[in-house]
């Protein structure tokens, strides 16, 4: 077992307690007893912590195997109020949300069981809760298949969690109050996954110009986690690949990011890199796909090229059209350079810069089918005289 890595304390009645992030012991739950005992949990170390033991107090404890979530909750309280009947709104109960980044939450709610009330637990289905009233409070235990969170896949690193403990001392003559803990959980062998692409890579976490998650492989269901920083991109899923860019220094990469330009909302990896030699530079558009996990090269595009005071450059945008998106990439105009001036050949390694004096060529059309680019000439302009 693996022991978690942060613990927050903190003495308030009452308020909202944001944990940063915690990492959850590495053990099996195949056989957590989901009964609302804790005694299963007792090597377990508490990671975070929200209250004071005679005013309310939330204490939490988990484990993470790679497919399931488990929780236990400890919550200190001197009088656990239920209402008989028909519920008044003023009852000690707890919320339980858990989600990834940027999707649905799944909620579960909490009333304990006492001499005067039934337990009552809404939770979706296959999500294991129970409560179990304590000598000074009550205790929850969850068990969440991580296939019922919805959005997750392979590559989630993480699990946003919010407990909430609505300690109702109003029906006893006190004062309600909210005790909110809120912290993310990061899965460990995502996090370990990171830890060995990044020594890997000879990189640190403050190096990561970009982390992201994303619909990049159509052969993957759930989103894929990309990562890049220094001259580096990988991909993490349960597993990572990468890319070592073609320059020498990460100030020579202009640029990193995700472009919309597959089916159903399908991205693809792009990075703008400069290079230099011979007395001037240019820049590469450079496409990637991700098929079973892997970087696939799609296109190098030349989109800048600089001598002295000349300048030829490109500029490209998304054409969002019926058949599917399309990347058009179109010359800016010249700057120095002229038809009769310009004597560079076209690079063997790269689709060539784009000359704006082309009379025939107006630009290039690019669309990803499956795993490949097609393009297509875009026809000039005409001008008119």
């Amino acid at each position: 077992m693996r022991g978690a890595f942060f613990i927050a304390i903190l003495g308030a009645a009452a308020g909202t307690a944001h944990a940063g992030s915690v990492r959850c012991d590495d053990q099996s739950n195949a056989d957590l007893s989901v009964d609302g005992l804790l005694d299963d949990w007792k090597s377990n170390q508490v990671l975070a912590r929200i209250g004071a033991p005679g005013d309310g107090a939330i204490a939490l404890k988990c484990s993470w195997d790679g497919n399931s979530l488990g929780l236990a909750l400890e919550l200190a309280d001197d009088r656990v109020v239920r209402v008989p009947g028909k519920r008044s709104g003023h009852e000690d109960h707890v919320d339980i949300s858990l989600a990834v980044a940027g999707g649905k939450p799944i909620a579960i709610a909490v009333y304990p069981g006492n001499a005067v009330a039934k337990e009552k637990i809404v939770a979706a289905a296959k999500i294991a809760v129970a409560d179990s009233l304590q000598p000074n409070g009550f205790s929850i235990e969850a068990k969440v298949p991580a296939s019922r969170v919805s959005g997750f896949s392979a590559s989630t690193p993480s699990f946003e969690l919010r407990i909430t403990f609505h300690d109702a001392d109003q029906a006893a003559g006190g004062d309600d109050t909210d005790l909110v803990l809120a912290t993310t959980i990061e899965l460990g062998d995502k996090k370990d996954l990171l830890d060995d692409f990044l020594r890997e890579v000879r990189l640190k976490r403050a190096d990561l110009r970009l982390d992201t998650m994303a619909e990049l492989d159509p052969d993957r269901k759930g989103k894929e986690r990309l990562v890049a920083g220094g001259i580096v991109i990988g991909v993490l899923t349960d597993q990572f690949a990468y890319v070592t860019l073609p320059v020498p220094k990460p100030s020579d990469v202009r640029e990193v990011k995700l472009l919309p330009l597959g089916p159903r909302g399908q991205q693809i990896v792009e990075a703008v890199v400069r290079q230099t030699g011979g007395g001037g530079s240019r820049d590469l558009l450079m496409l990637w796909t991700v098929w079973s996990g892997q970087l696939q090269p799609l296109a190098q595009i030349e989109v800048r090229k600089e001598q002295g005071a000349n300048v030829l450059e490109s500029q490209w945008t998304i054409d969002k059209r019926v058949k599917g998106p399309e990347l058009i990439v179109t010359p800016k105009p010249a700057v120095g350079w002229t038809a009769g001036t310009w004597n560079d050949e076209a690079a063997s390694d790269a689709d060539p810069i784009l000359l704006p004096w082309d009379t025939v060529k107006g630009g290039t059309g690019y669309t990803l089918r499956g795993h490949e680019i097609e393009r297509r000439d875009v026809p000039a302009l005409k001008r008119r005289r």
